[in-house]
């Protein structure tokens, strides 16, 4: 039952965040635009650590997958702080997009787990 509920809820934020990304390049803000595009393709990983830990264990994915999850995503955060160290604007900018994401993607996942929609 997850799997369609929490791939509706990518999809959705997916297309949310494409429609951004085409307004910000149509008003000529294309380095936002970019930065914005890593913060897309995060809903694909998502997608793609999910289908690999329902894989390994259907009935334990509710722990199984925020393991995985932040197994790839928890990287970032160290990077964030590399680029702070470093006053790499751009760097920050796009870790921070994409840690953005991460967040909303585990605050929905644990508002379905906790909601028994697992």
């Amino acid at each position: 039952m997850i799997d369609n509920l929490f791939f509706s809820f990518l999809d959705e934020r997916k297309s949310i965040v494409l429609s951004d990304i085409k307004s910000l390049a149509q008003e000529g803000r294309i380095d936002e635009s970019n930065v914005i595009k890593a913060k897309f393709n995060v809903y694909d990983i998502c997608k793609a650590v999910y289908h690999a830990a329902a894989a390994q264990s259907k009935d334990a994915v509710e722990t199984a997958f925020p393991a995985a999850f932040d197994k790839i995503t928890g990287p970032w955060k160290a990077s964030l702080e590399q680029a702070r160290l470093h006053n790499d604007a751009r760097r920050i900018l796009i870790e921070e997009a994409k840690l953005d994401a991460v967040s909303e993607i585990n605050s929905k996942f644990a508002e379905m787990v906790q909601n028994k929609e697992v």
